[in-house]
């Protein structure tokens, strides 16, 4: 997935500028009517005021971004920009993989970079400038060296990077100048410095789907998951959460992926255990399965097989994974439930996104466009400090509603969706609006 970048600079000045006026040339052609309203969107009393004082219990504002390199002889400035229009430049870095040989990471990268773009076009954002760069290495140190090439050009915000052993030699260097970096990484570990984690994480996911069940009557929890990193940190989650709404975990089961026997056994030993708790505490029993594509598909129907007992004994629960037409099509995980953005909201995006690029976005592409447009926001409104990136009411996106908490990760308002005849219907949406203590 990794390759040194070709350089820490873009070519020139010219060429940077030139495939920015060429990408809003082509976003202009592409969008009809006016400039859509600022985004991150909002609702009613929701709507922000970047310029009024926090409101008593908000955190206090940080130290604004410095201007030390902002303002520097060395800061970037693109070229199409008029000179009595250069002392306004906003100047934002995309730290991306742009030079990766992987075809899953490049396609992603691509979307991302599409989606910020959109964002800052829909947004009307005409003094923000961004910086593209290459992040595809991950040697800390060049990491670090990429980061700091940004600081010294100018940025006063970023924007990624993807993996999460880059995000804190990001955050350093930015911290030079109070930069805060909206990182992509699902990983909570790589918080901290000021680096905000944009994208969903399974904890978030897991944190809905399962409030949602105890609000059902579940109390006898269970989990069934790879023998994987991802799959213990989710085993982790489930018994903290699970914890918080008074139900236990009666059973945990890991299987190694791509071994035919391994699920098997593993099914084989927590069936029994599924089928003893149905008996003891009927309508209260639910499993966890955070897998996704085929291998989901090839442990769906283990469990009840193992266990003698019906697929309407037991709730079936699932993390974004379960986000996917063949995974709803599955006939052993009907009545399933998992939690994920408003699709109604996706689905805007994701048609907004195909007409202007003439292609469907990558599933990452939506965070991309909450992060240019809450950075481009902030940037124009001089208000890129903690107290504005945290506020407790959140921000809207395309995504939904989201909020950053002090460790630097994200809530976000999600809906809960169950899996009926093939498709997903909600049957419980996403909170409007974070309410005191949520």
């Amino acid at each position: 997935m990794s390759s040194e970048p070709r350089a820490s600079r873009p070519r020139s000045a010219k060429s940077l500028a030139a495939v920015s006026v060429l990408a809003l040339a082509a976003l202009a052609g592409c969008i009809g009517g006016p400039t859509r309203p600022t985004t991150p969107t909002y609702s009613g009393a929701m709507r922000p005021d970047p310029s009024r004082p926090p409101r008593p219990g908000e955190p206090l504002p940080s130290e604004p971004v410095s201007d030390r390199y902002a303002d520097s002889r060395n800061a970037y400035m693109p070229r199409h920009i008029p000179r009595n229009e250069q002392q306004a430049v906003k100047r934002i870095a995309v730290l991306l993989p742009f030079n990766s040989t992987n075809p899953e990471v490049q396609r992603q990268t691509k979307g991302l970079y599409n989606a910020i773009q959109m964002a800052l076009f829909e947004i009307g954002s005409r003094n923000v400038v961004l910086m593209p760069r290459d992040a595809s290495s991950t040697d800390p140190q060049a990491t670090a060296r990429v980061a700091d090439d940004v600081v010294k050009d100018g940025a006063i915000a970023v924007i990624g990077p993807l993996l999460a052993q880059q995000v804190a030699p990001v955050a350093s260097q930015a911290a030079e100048v109070h930069a805060p970096v909206l990182a992509f990484s699902t990983n909570v570990s790589a918080v901290g410095q000021g680096a905000y984690l944009v994208s969903l994480t399974p904890r978030t996911e897991i944190e809905r789907v399962v409030e949602w069940a105890a609000q059902q009557g579940v109390t006898r929890f269970a989990f069934f998951g790879p023998n994987t990193a991802d799959g213990h940190t989710a085993e982790t989650i489930l018994r903290e959460v699970a914890a918080q709404h008074g139900a236990t975990v009666a059973g945990a089961e890991f299987y190694v992926p791509d071994d035919i026997r391994s699920p098997q056994a593993a099914a084989q030993r927590l069936g029994p255990v599924l089928k003893n708790e149905i008996t003891a505490n009927p309508g209260k029993v639910a499993v966890l399965i955070p897998e996704g594509g085929t291998p989901l598909r090839n442990v769906a129907s283990l469990l009840p097989l193992s266990g003698g007992f019906s697929t309407r004994d037991v709730k079936f629960l699932g993390t974004g994974l379960w986000n996917d037409k063949d995974v709803w099509r599955e006939t052993s995980l009907r009545g399933g439930v998992f939690a994920a953005p408003d699709p109604a909201a996706q689905a805007d995006f994701e048609r907004r996104y195909q007409a202007i690029f003439g292609e469907a976005p990558p599933n990452l592409a939506s965070y991309g466009y909450d992060a240019g447009a809450l950075a481009a926001t902030l940037a124009g409104s001089e208000r890129l400090d903690t107290a504005m990136i945290q506020r407790p009411q959140g921000w809207g996106g395309v995504n939904g509603l989201f909020r950053f908490l002090p460790d630097g990760s994200a809530q976000r308002a999600l809906a809960v969706m169950q899996l009926q005849d093939g498709d997903r219907k909600i049957v419980s949406p996403a909170a409007k609006t974070f309410g005191p203590g949520s």
